[in-house]
């Protein structure tokens, strides 16, 4: 072994490692280094290549996979009650207690990174420093604090994500507020939401023109993205002209504005299981509010289609899965690979490139997460079978590493 690996390391031995790139596995040891990968290789971890008092772990049988990542969740959102506006007013406490609970769940489904687009009075920081400190388990969390909207009724469904903002100079103040409060990224409506009142509309704009760019702005001046949540066609078509990075769910988008995102570089967060997952849960759509079920009913399709034809036109997608809404259960996220896969065009290696490499680079952590290459984060999953030939195993993980540390083995 090279000197600069003659400290103790951890090993996983004698799994077959995907390369997201070549979208094809190969026999490898991989070697972990303070939570990175150090080495990766045919053989590397043999008796020859490795130090005495490394920890060996048998990874034999084991389909290797990056850690994957869900690029949209709400991780203080319980999923049991089919009406958002039931949860309005939980205490700080006990919406900290179930952030714990979601992020937990979410790790050990194998996804090891989420984006958070919208939390609740900032319970989510002190999650995540809990879970940077090593106190709970959970995924890497980067982090929109409260999301940016115009005066709507439905900020009374969810109080503490909501932070108000009316003309572009309030919209930078609120901005800065986010980021002062640890915000990775700016989260804006540029549209209604579905999961909102009935005096809301998905189908109508919401922030300006102006307002957006005013966000883009304060973001990209501080080195952050923008996530921006569209429903309505031209509340897109504003996102992109503002020069957002990601659009979220892109319900009624036409091929105009696709073909603008693709030629941008757009990333487009498709949250197909916001709609998939509820129609699986007896309880959730039983409990509904009417006029909420109607729209997933009469939308569910129609969203399904653009994510299909925003695929075969080229834009980017980076998983998300709206985690936090009525069915949409945490710890479910990887369904969302399946959905793209079986329902939405993309072949399972498309679909895995969505939750790893693409996803990554939405982030703007390409060179750390994303892929099993050298020096970066071992965020690491283990299947027992090829999700090549069958993308549902992503949703049986038998194994979960997060920095090196395995946080799940079922075999």
């Amino acid at each position: 072994m090279s000197p600069a690996y003659a400290a103790a390391m951890r090993w996983l031995m004698g799994g077959q490692v995907y390369d997201v790139d070549a979208g094809t596995f190969w026999a490898a040891d991989i070697g972990i280094d303070h939570g990175r990968i150090a080495v990766l290789g045919a053989g590397a971890g043999s008796n020859a290549g490795r130090a005495l008092d490394d920890e060996m772990i048998d990874a034999s049988g084991l389909w290797l996979l990056p850690g994957l990542i869900d690029c949209h969740v709400h991780l203080t959102l319980p999923t049991d009650a089919g009406d958002p506006a039931a949860a309005a007013n939980r205490s700080d406490a006990a919406i900290t207690l179930y952030a714990a609970g979601a992020a937990a769940r979410t790790l050990q489904a194998g996804i090891t990174t989420v984006r958070d687009v919208g939390g609740w009075n900032y319970v989510e920081m002190a999650v995540r420093e809990a879970v940077n400190a090593g106190s709970i388990p959970g995924p890497r969390m980067f982090l929109a604090g409260r999301l940016l909207s115009i005066t709507t009724s439905t900020a009374e469904y969810y109080p503490g994500m909501y932070e108000v903002a009316d003309g572009a100079d309030a919209v930078r103040a609120a901005a800065r507020r986010q980021l002062a409060k640890g915000a990775d990224l700016i989260k804006v409506m540029a549209t209604g939401a579905m999961l909102s009142s009935e005096t809301e509309d998905s189908r109508a704009i919401q922030f300006t023109l102006e307002e957006l760019r005013a966000a883009v702005e304060i973001a990209h001046d501080n080195h952050k993205h923008v996530a921006a949540h569209c429903h309505a066609l031209r509340g897109i078509e504003n996102a992109v002209e503002a020069g957002v990075d990601s659009i979220e769910h892109c319900t009624f988008a036409d091929d105009a504005v696709l073909r603008r995102m693709a030629a941008a570089g757009v990333a487009l967060v498709p949250t197909l299981c916001a709609g998939e997952l509820l129609f699986r849960d007896d309880a959730a759509v039983a409990s509904m509010p009417p006029h909420l079920l109607a729209r997933m009913q009469e939308f569910n399709d129609v969203h399904l289609a653009v994510i299909r034809r925003a695929h075969e036109l080229g834009v980017p997608i980076a998983m998300g899965t709206d985690a936090g809404t009525p069915g949409n259960h945490h710890g479910l996220n990887a369904e969302e690979c399946v959905v793209l896969s079986q329902q939405a065009g993309l072949s399972p290696q498309e679909s895995i490139r969505t939750a790893t490499v693409n996803a990554a680079r939405l982030l703007r952590q390409a060179d750390h997460l994303g892929a099993l290459d050298v020096g970066k984060h071992a965020d690491v999953i283990g299947l027992r079978a090829n999700p090549l030939d069958d993308i549902t195993e992503l949703t049986r993980v038998a194994l979960v590493a997060k920095a090196g540390d395995v946080v799940r083995d079922d075999r």
